[in-house]
C-alpha cells in the first residue's frame, strides 16, 4: 500500500517543461492585456482632448454672440480684435486674443476691463478672424475660430463658426 501511494504522489507533480510552458503562456496573455490596457488608455486621452476643446470652442462661440446680438455698433474690427458699443456708447465689450493665445473679454464703459478668458485653460488660439458683414439694411459679424488642445502629448486642432447680427440692424 506505501508503494501505490508514492507512485499517486509522483504523478500528480509537475514537471519543469510543464511549469515553463504554463509561465510563458501567462506571460503572453499578461502582455496582450497590457497593451490592450494601453490602447483603451489613448483612446480615452484622444477623446478627452476632443471634449475639452469642443466645450471650449461652444462656450467661446456663445459669449461673443450674446454680446453680438446685444450691441449696436462696432468700434474695431480686425483678426484677433472685435469691439463693440453697447446701449448707446455707455458700454463697451472687446474681445481679443491675449500673448498666451487666449480668448479674452473685456467690458466697461470708457475704457474696458478685462473681465476674464473664455476659453479654457489648456485651450490655445490659433485663429481668430472676425469679419464685418454690412447688407445696407442689417450688420452681422462672422466669426472664425481656431482652437489647439494638447493633453498628454496628444494634440487637437478644430475651427469653430458662427455669424451674429447686431441689435436693431434687422
Amino acid at each position: 500500500m506505501n508503494i501505490i501511494s508514492k507512485k499517486y504522489n509522483k504523478n500528480k507533480a509537475f514537471t519543469l517543461i510543464e511549469m515553463i510552458i504554463y509561465i510563458s503562456l501567462m506571460t503572453i496573455i499578461s502582455l496582450i492585456m497590457v497593451e490592450a490596457l494601453m490602447i483603451v488608455l489613448r483612446s480615452n486621452k484622444t477623446s478627452f482632448t476632443e471634449i475639452n476643446i469642443r466645450n471650449s470652442g461652444y462656450g467661446a462661440m456663445e459669449g461673443m454672440l450674446r454680446e453680438i446680438y446685444s450691441s449696436e455698433s462696432i468700434d474695431e474690427i480686425s483678426n484677433g480684435v472685435l469691439q463693440m458699443k453697447q446701449n448707446s456708447d455707455t458700454n463697451i465689450v472687446r474681445f481679443a486674443t491675449s500673448s498666451a493665445s487666449a480668448l479674452n473679454f473685456y467690458e466697461g464703459a470708457g475704457t474696458p476691463i478685462l473681465v476674464g478668458p473664455l476659453t479654457s485653460k489648456g485651450i490655445l488660439v490659433k485663429n481668430l478672424i472676425f469679419t464685418k458683414i454690412d447688407t445696407g439694411k442689417s450688420l452681422a459679424i462672422r466669426i472664425q475660430m481656431e482652437l489647439e488642445a494638447e493633453v498628454n502629448g496628444i494634440t487637437k486642432n478644430e475651427w469653430f463658426y458662427s455669424t451674429g447680427i447686431l441689435r436693431g440692424s434687422y
